[in-house]
């Protein structure tokens, strides 16, 4: 019966990926047969119109211009049409397809569910197997928690890096300006910017900590490279010792913006690491929930 079993299971993989081929191809038809019918519906119309027409009809007509162009579009709608249909032959096709697939994987779904709980009373083996399989799954599901909370953690790093890189461009365009220009209201909105800069950036580190510590509590090892990890540890380091320094001059402003850049690419990086993995757990997951 455990020989059955896998023998269901493999033929129930197969349809799954019938499916999700049958699913792109659908999805492809949808499309078109909807850009057909659109096409259609502005040449019907276009039709229509200019058989609507009155005086304007009648003068085209006595000038023989009206019946040239109604018959150029009536052409335009007849070849308009039979896309719409071809269109909508292929639509309807694999959309009957696709609804084929979905039910044969739903029958074979309810019989494998069947066949389950008849081996989890009479077969130790498949018990066995059916224990290690709900470990994996519970494992699995607690490494995609994790991996959501640190990326959930990074995405509030990225948007505070940009926020922050924000009021840092306005505050060195305006340090631009206090170049050539003697004035103090320029010198006033300089300080206010950088001051909502400093502002941001205090708000920042405390973000980074919580990126840090999340990042802690995934398995490295799996997901993250632990000499990647120490760079961008050194990154916050340097950065977080000089950025509340001297803010006066536009070179300071520009240093600290390429610091951020820098932090901004570390943490993009990052973040596509662990969606991966992410990614990848995913679908180990859904399919141990789909056989056992």
């Amino acid at each position: 019966m455990n020989h059955t079993y896998e023998t269901l299971r493999l033929k129930f993989e197969r349809l799954l990926k019938k499916k999700k081929s049958a699913n792109e191809r659908f999805q492809l038809n949808e499309i078109r047969y909807n850009e057909a019918k659109a096409v259609f519906q502005k040449e019907k119309a276009d039709v229509e119109k200019l058989e609507a027409q009155s005086l304007t009809t009648f003068l085209r007509t006595v000038i023989g211009t009206q019946d040239k162009k109604l018959y150029e579009e009536k052409q335009e709608q007849i070849k308009a049409k039979l896309n719409l249909d071809e269109t909508s032959a292929l639509y309807l096709e694999s959309r009957d397809e696709l609804s084929r697939i979905v039910k044969e994987i739903d029958q074979l779904k309810a019989e494998l569910d069947t066949l389950k709980e008849k081996l989890k009373v009479t077969d130790p083996d498949f018990q066995e197997d059916l224990s290690r399989k709900e470990e994996q799954q519970l494992q699995l599901e607690s490494d995609i928690q994790e991996i959501s909370e640190a990326l959930n953690a990074g995405q509030s790093v990225l948007s505070g890096l940009k926020s922050t890189l924000e009021k840092l461009d306005s505050a060195d365009s305006l340090a631009t300006w206090d170049m050539f220009t003697d004035s103090f209201l320029i010198d006033m909105f300089k300080y206010d910017k950088i001051d909502q800069a400093e502002e941001e950036l205090f708000y920042l580190e405390g973000l980074i900590e919580r990126y840090k510590k999340e990042l802690k509590d995934v398995d490295l090892q799996n997901v993250l490279d632990y000499e990647n990890l120490s760079q961008m540890r050194r990154v916050f380091d340097v950065f977080f010792d000089n950025i509340f320094s001297d803010w006066s001059t536009k070179d300071t402003i520009q240093r600290n913006k390429a610091n951020l850049d820098t932090l901004y690419i570390e943490v993009e990086r990052i973040q596509k690491h662990l969606q991966d993995s992410k990614v990848t757990l995913v679908k180990q997951l859904e399919e141990l929930q789909l056989y056992y």
